[in-house]
């Protein structure tokens, strides 16, 4: 089974190859493996259109703990189209994004972390060989700052940052690094509905929006919004320059109608159960987050380049909400330095406060603790177009009867 991956991928490469035309730039140069096909991306382009293929490879596992000790091969394949709908021949202020997603294997771990320790490999399912759209998105700006969003959205591209996010691909792998896990009771990974956005030049002020709290999964997720089960967005972003150099700072905030339980998995979420636990479904969750990016100093003709420390704390009611507050702490780069402009470093301390309701909850069949580790991972870019890259957790699970863990592994992204 693991095997007709590996040849999708290879077929994948070959094609690429043996559509080269001699005029074209260097093998090495290029930003996809397969460059301009022949003419074959500015044909789309002229008319609107942008097709992106990625896959990402990992050998990755649990070298202590209490799980067991072994790394497992998996992988994804990412599928992008945008499409511009004035140049496409449509009305101006259109736009059509769409993300397709096909995960296999296995190389997830678990080893009692309630956090998932790699985040790729959630979605569109985290278990099988399956594939799914879990981004299907139309937009229409009304003007150069207004934009209404609508359709099937996919929450881990939504919070992809400077430092933090990034899919689990090429920065972080732990979800408390990909996704705020504090929202991961009410916000599934990809789910239906409307996001209403300002922007200022060009860049992100406001949002407010409404998600179906249930996952669609790889459902197609187009079959209404529940009252019962919706969850309102917010979140707000100004732009600071200490030192000459960029900074975000955002505050973000939800409020579900979820009927949940504490101790119920989510996408995002893994809470311990062992048995029949005595509790009641709670209704009207809320969580509030601030996050921030600060570069400590920049370089390159990418306004992204460069070096920054970032953070985030967040509050919750604990119930159903499996955490009371959450925090991260790091330090990343994109771009190493100027020889090394497409590489990318990440360390980060991460620390979930898990909720007094859940404890309580599970007590009588086992003792949890909050659970905090740290990562460590550098993407080295070989080509653009092909990157290797190394991973290492130390997490301290949330089953206090669990040892510590240790999770490692290696990862390689291909963008055709």
């Amino acid at each position: 089974m693991k095997s007709k991956p590996l040849l999708h991928i290879t077929g994948w490469i070959l094609l690429s190859l043996a559509a080269q035309a001699p005029a074209q730039d260097s093998l090495l140069d290029r930003p996809q493996l397969g460059g301009n096909l022949l003419g074959l991306r500015d044909l789309l382009g002229a008319h609107g259109t942008e097709l992106r293929l990625e896959s990402t490879q990992f050998y990755y596992g649990d070298l202590a703990g209490s799980g067991p000790e072994k790394l497992e091969l998996g992988g994804k394949t990412d599928v992008f189209f945008a499409m511009d709908g004035q140049k496409a021949g449509l009305w101006p202020g259109l736009f059509l994004n769409v993300h397709g997603e096909y995960r296999y294997g296995d190389a997830s771990a678990a080893a009692g972390t309630l956090t998932p320790v790699n985040a790729a490999m959630l979605s569109p399912r985290d278990q099988d060989d399956v594939f799914g759209f879990t981004h299907v998105v139309l937009t229409q700006a009304f003007s150069e700052s207004v934009l209404l969003s609508v359709g099937k959205f996919n929450t881990v591209d939504l919070a992809d940052r400077t430092f933090l996010g990034g899919r689990g691909v090429e920065g972080f792998m732990n979800t408390s690094f990909v996704a705020p896990p504090i929202a991961g009771r009410t916000i599934p990974v990809s789910t239906l509905g409307a996001i209403l956005s300002v922007l200022d030049e060009g860049k992100p002020l406001f949002n407010l929006g409404i998600l179906d709290s249930r996952s669609s999964g790889t459902d197609s997720g187009l079959d209404g919004l529940d009252d019962e089960e919706l969850t309102i967005i917010a979140d707000y972003t100004f732009y600071t320059q200490w030192g000459g150099h960029t900074g975000t700072h955002t505050f973000s905030g939800s409020y579900s109608t979820l009927n949940a339980y504490s101790f119920d998995a989510s996408d995002y979420l893994r809470p311990p159960t062992g048995g029949p636990i005595i509790a009641f479904q709670q209704s009207d969750s809320w969580q509030l987050t601030y996050l921030f990016e600060q570069y400590l100093c920049e370089w390159g003709d990418e306004s992204k380049n460069g070096w920054g420390i970032f953070g985030m704390l967040a509050w919750s009611d604990g119930n159903p909400n499996p955490f009371e507050y959450s925090a991260v702490l790091g330090l990343g780069a994109n771009g190493v330095c100027a020889a090394r402009p497409h590489d990318r470093f990440g360390v980060g301390l991460f620390w979930n406060g898990v909720s007094r309701a859940l404890k309580s909850t599970v007590r009588p069949l086992t003792r949890i603790d909050d659970e905090y580790g740290v990562e460590l991972f550098y993407d080295a870019a070989v080509t653009p177009w092909l990157h290797f890259g190394a991973d290492v957790q130390f997490v301290h699970p949330v089953l206090s009867g669990n040892d510590d863990a240790i999770f490692a592994g290696l990862r390689s992204r291909v963008i055709f």
